[in-house]
């Protein structure tokens, strides 16, 4: 483990963070065979890490919640939280899959319909994927 590693480690201890969800203390750290960090929080073991893992936890160290989460809810730091507005596109969608989703309930005539409408959907979701690929990839640069 580096020095600034370790450095980074002694100043987290006692402070209240939330890691994964879950709001810890860091009780303490402990450098193991050389390889791996066994960091303590809450008066338990908290997890193994290899020494290649460290900068990473170190960045998924939030503030705080005022409630923790659920294993059924999904966990974003609020400092990464960005608003997110559906387009135009995206609740034309969701509108129309709802209401093929009633048509079919009233008549199940209208299923060969509905696979027709969902194979689209299928399609534009894909593009919608190779899209947020795209950006991801460019970001990197």
């Amino acid at each position: 483990m580096t020095d600034l590693q370790r450095n980074q480690l002694n100043k987290a201890i006692g402070v209240p963070y939330s890691y994964n969800g879950k709001n810890i203390i860091i009780d303490r750290f402990k450098e193991v065979g050389g390889t791996n960090v066994v960091v303590f929080a809450n008066g338990q073991i908290l997890r193994n890490f290899l020494r290649s893992e460290i900068d990473q936890f170190l960045s998924d160290l939030c503030e705080p919640t005022s409630k923790e989460i659920t294993p059924k809810q999904v966990f974003i730091p609020e400092q990464k939280l960005k608003t997110f507005e559906p387009t135009k596109e995206n609740e034309t969608i969701k509108e129309t899959l709802m209401e093929t989703l009633k048509k079919v309930k009233e008549d199940a005539s209208y299923i060969p319909q509905a696979a027709a409408v969902c194979n689209v959907v299928s399609q534009l979701v894909n593009v919608q994927k190779t899209e947020i690929q795209m950006i991801q990839i460019l970001k990197k640069k």
